[in-house]
């Protein structure tokens, strides 16, 4: 067996530790759960003010249709 497989090996072994210790360091991504409240209530703004737009510009309709109507 000749000494620079010998030399190779260690040198593969020596870098795998280092890989996998990186690894175990990386935490996944916390998540903040009041910033995903707040996009939630943010959304459900948007959509209740889209939904009152729309009923007034129906009920505005009505009215502006009733009175050239009569």
């Amino acid at each position: 067996m000749s000494t620079e497989s010998l030399n190779r090996a260690s040198v593969i072994t020596s870098e795998y530790p280092k890989g996998i210790s990186e690894k175990k360091n990386l935490s996944p991504k916390k998540v903040n759960i009041d910033v995903l409240k707040k996009r939630v209530f943010e959304e459900k703004k948007r959509e209740r003010f889209q939904n009152r737009v729309m009923m007034g510009m129906f009920c505005l309709s009505l009215a502006i249709l009733g009175y050239v109507i009569v």
